[in-house]
């Protein structure tokens, strides 16, 4: 629940990570204003997620097919948010929630990538979600804000469907996983190095560090993550 910390970086590792010759993944950027999904995979997009949440009531696959944009390299399918700031409001929040519900009727795994604070879209994707990825780093405001978040959750029954992650991780710094899992009673299961050369590399090239830098140490530390989000859910399609 803080800009910076690496949410969006971490969405498109993820999806690509659990796309497979078994699995079929779609990501979502539910950041409807300023999202950045489409830019960290180097793709020009022509359709977005307004194209589906304006036919919600009337969505089939063959659409879905049609508006989804499918990643060169990868084959995992994108949907982008729409192309100008203004135009999130006319995505309304049942209509994202329908949509997000038949995505996961056809893929395996939708990964759903949403802004930094609570608008009615990200509490109905933190409904229907699986998993929640809480995502924090060695940051006062950012722990902050994830202890915030932490009590919301626990007042809404979401506290066992959280994985708390902490992204950009620095041994050298004092404020271990170990120190946060027991100040804000929630345990770290995952850390992420913190490499900024190779993740602006990355971000500024378009393609995700774990297609090439799966064996070295931050690849190894994300499929740590990968690892644990696979545990802890099953896919929702039998792809045969």
């Amino acid at each position: 629940p803080k800009w910076g910390a690496g949410c969006s970086v971490i969405a498109v590792n993820l999806a690509i990570a659990l796309q497979t010759a078994s699995n079929n993944v779609a990501l979502v950027d539910a950041s409807l204003q300023f999202g950045d999904i489409a830019v960290l995979l180097n793709e020009q997009v022509k359709n977005n997620l307004l194209d589906l949440t304006s036919h919600a009531d009337e969505l089939d696959p063959e659409l879905v097919r049609d508006v989804m944009t499918k990643h060169t390299t990868t084959g995992l399918h994108l949907l982008a948010c729409p192309p100008k700031p203004e135009l999130a409001e006319h995505i309304s929040p049942d209509a994202f929630g329908k949509t997000v519900e038949h995505l996961s009727s056809m893929y395996d795994y939708v990964v759903v990538d949403t802004a930094s604070y609570l608008s009615e879209t990200v509490q109905i994707a933190l409904e229907i979600a699986d998993v929640i990825l809480l995502v924090t780093t060695q940051e006062l405001p950012c722990i902050k804000s994830c202890n915030l978040f932490l009590n919301l959750a626990k007042a809404s029954g979401l506290t066992n469907r959280i994985l708390f992650v902490m992204n950009k991780y620095d041994k050298r710094k004092t404020i271990t996983p170990e120190r946060i899992s027991e100040s804000l009673k929630h345990p770290v299961v995952a850390t992420i190095i913190q490499d900024d050369i190779v993740i602006t590399q990355s971000i500024n090239r378009g393609v995700p560090f774990i297609l090439e830098y799966k064996n070295q140490p931050i690849g190894k530390s994300f499929q740590n993550l990968v690892d644990v989000i696979v545990h802890h859910t099953e896919p929702r399609v039998s792809s045969d």
